[in-house]
């Protein structure tokens, strides 16, 4: 009887970690624009609600998934495709985010860069790149944690 008491409580305290965690992430990304900015961009924007519930379902469901250690057989395609979608999303978030801060008005300001913002943006997504490789590809960071 206890045991079924404390799987009720995980399920309530899942279901408002997740809940509140969505509301917070899409609130977030909202507020940024970056719903409304890729919807223009893609030139999808009556689909820009669909977007915003995508985002709190997949928020919802992590957090879920990170109570309960669910496994999921999918191939390796099927991780792949996922590894390099979240790692879009994640970019997108990070030039969002940093686009709102005024970081590139302001470092073009400071570091009086004329040509090359392209350039230096697309470092910064290779520098991304290289150092999520190497955190997923060395078991040093595994133990660590």
């Amino acid at each position: 009887m206890q045991e079924m008491i404390s799987k009720i409580l995980q399920i309530i305290w899942g279901l408002g970690i997740g809940i509140i965690l969505s509301g917070g992430i899409i609130a977030f990304i909202t507020i940024i624009g970056i719903i409304p900015l890729m919807a223009h961009r893609t030139q999808t924007s009556e689909h820009h609600i669909l977007y915003g519930s995508a985002i709190m379902l997949g928020t919802f469901i992590g957090s879920v998934l990170s109570i309960w250690p669910i496994i999921i057989p999918v191939s390796n395609l099927f991780i792949g495709l996922f590894g390099l979608t979240s790692g879009i999303f994640t970019g997108v978030l990070i030039i969002a985010l940093a686009e709102v801060l005024d970081v590139f008005p302001i470092s073009d300001r400071r570091i009086k860069i004329k040509k090359g913002v392209t350039l230096m943006v697309f470092a910064l997504a290779i520098g991304k790149l290289i150092g999520s490789l190497y955190f997923w590809l060395y078991p040093i960071f595994t133990e660590l944690s």
